[in-house]
């Protein structure tokens, strides 16, 4: 008997920061395809680089691409795909979207042409948002690694260590070089994130250009002024050079000037331009916005910290890797440049509360959730320790009112607390363990913070999702009485010889296994 051979899929995930969002995507689309007995091939493009990289015969033989995209992809890497029938989707709304699309593969395709300037829907991937989140995932390497190294060479000081800078005949100690490399990488943060918002829009041109031009702006001695330019100038220089670029590169020269277009004549017009205009007008001008800011957030009331400090826990906990959340994670993130740790150490304590309360939710009331969220619960608890909220999305996706209020709530509340203790955090880290490693300070409120956090969101959600589940029992009763009616009224000839029985409408339980 004839059989058909099964459908060949291959993918390729990508989210603007590249830690969460990227691999549990790949996961679904795996998960998904094989379920229905699929070939499946997924490329993953995270933190750590390309994983996984598709082959020139995978994408030739496969019959559907699906591209779950948060930052975008660069022109050679679309061409990948040309005459291929290919479903788009934003990163952040696959894990939902999943069931949809491979229920309907066909519909949700379109053929793709690698002469297009861009792939599928431009809302999906060329918001100004994925952009920022570009050039902060590239910035993360680098502050990360100079945090730890800056955290190994405070401890050493802590514990007698020398603090020692170099002089003439004499070695600088341990502590000291470990600092200084440490430093290089908050220095090098800022330019980095200029040059990757840029080369996010204008792709390699626009590199280099950028990263000097963010460079000038961010140093207070060449400028002659009080401060740098900071993130502002580093978002304002790294959009600006992006889509100037981007414009640039349709420019025709002709076949003897066209193949220097991209690596000579871009970069050199709009380094000069930029450049010239970076020392003369955006520098010195984003540079006092910049010491504006940080002299309005330094003398904000202390009652108007608390109620900022809950309004960003809030939105963190808000859509859990989402837009919202990312914008205050970038808020709190950026400052650090300018050596304003508190609203970062907000994200630090308030992205853990999601995947941790919802772990400890299903132990302590097992009722309440399915089989299916009881058996991840582990899975969210180690995830969610190292700042990944994105675990908590199943459950949320399955209960959105209760758990999103719930998360939000406590969000918002830990945020407070967590401003009215001063708690900083240095840099990205290792999450629940960042007090140990020097990165969060000071240890004690930081853990009590984190305690009242968790037992809060747990409260919610024991709270909201069991008044939850109580309405929907309510409401799948009343439906069931109204079937019960519509019935007895359409029936023409009830049998009156049988004997009258009275129907109890049947209520739905929580899952009790």
């Amino acid at each position: 008997m004839f059989q058909m051979a099964a459908l060949k899929i291959v993918g390729v995930t990508n989210c603007p920061a590249g830690i969460a969002h990227t691999y549990m995507v790949a996961e679904s689309i795996e998960t998904h395809a094989k379920a229905q007995g699929y070939e499946v091939h997924v490329e993953t493009q995270g933190a750590s680089g390309i994983e996984n990289q598709l082959t020139a015969q995978q994408i030739a033989d496969a019959d559907y691409v699906i591209l779950a995209l948060g930052k975008g992809m660069s022109d050679e890497d679309k061409a990948r795909f040309d005459g291929k029938q290919v479903i788009e989707l934003p990163v952040s709304e696959a894990l939902k979207e999943m069931d949809t699309v491979f229920a309907n593969l066909h519909d949700e395709a379109h053929l793709f042409t690698a002469s297009k300037v861009k792939l599928g829907n431009e809302k999906t991937t060329d918001g100004i948002m994925s952009h920022l989140m570009a050039g902060v995932s590239a910035a993360l390497p680098f502050v990360i690694g100079g945090g730890l190294l800056m955290a190994i060479g405070n401890m050493l000081v802590q514990f007698g260590a020398a603090d020692i800078a170099p002089k003439a005949g004499q070695m600088a100690s341990l502590a000291w070089v470990l600092n200084t490399i440490g430093g290089l990488g908050f220095t090098m943060m800022i330019p980095i994130m200029g040059a990757y918002i840029a080369y996010s829009i204008g792709d390699k041109p626009a590199l280099a250009p950028a990263f000097l031009a963010t460079y000038l702006a961010n140093s207070p001695d060449l400028l002659g002024t009080q401060g740098g330019a900071g993130f502002l100038g580093a978002v304002v220089i790294g959009l600006a050079v992006g889509y100037f670029v981007r414009e640039f590169k349709k420019v025709k020269l002709g076949k003897t000037f066209q193949s220097t277009l991209g690596f000579l004549i871009i970069p050199f017009v709009t380094l000069l331009i930029f450049g010239l205009g970076t020392y003369y007008l955006l520098g010195p001008a984003m540079a006092a916005v910049m010491a504006a800011l940080l002299s309005f957030l330094q003398s904000i009331p202390p009652s108007m910290k608390i109620l900022g400090g809950f309004l960003v826990g809030a939105m963190l906990a808000f859509d859990m890797g989402g837009p919202i959340n990312k914008t205050a994670w970038f808020f709190g993130f950026s400052l650090l440049s300018s050596h304003v740790y508190t609203w970062y150490g907000i994200a630090g304590i308030v992205t853990l509360l999601p995947p941790m309360a919802a772990a400890i939710a299903t132990w302590v009331r097992p009722r309440l959730f399915t089989k299916q969220e009881r058996e991840s619960s582990w899975s969210a608890m180690l995830v969610g320790m190292t700042v990944a909220t994105e675990p908590a999305i199943p459950y949320a996706l399955a209960a959105p009112l209760p758990m999103i209020s719930a998360n939000t709530l406590a969000g918002g509340i830990t945020g407070a607390i967590s401003m009215a203790f001063g708690i900083e955090r240095l840099a990205p880290g290792l999450g629940i363990f960042d007090p140990i490693i020097g990165l969060s300070r000071p240890a004690i409120p930081y853990y009590f913070t984190l305690a009242i956090g968790l037992a809060l969101n747990v409260l919610f959600i024991v709270v909201f999702k069991t008044a939850w589940l109580k309405r929907q029992e309510r409401k799948s009763g009343v439906v069931s009485l109204k079937e019960q009616a519509t019935s007895v009224i359409t029936n023409d000839a009830p049998d009156v010889s049988a004997p009258a029985t009275v129907t109890t409408a049947k209520t739905v339980t929580p899952n009790t296994k």
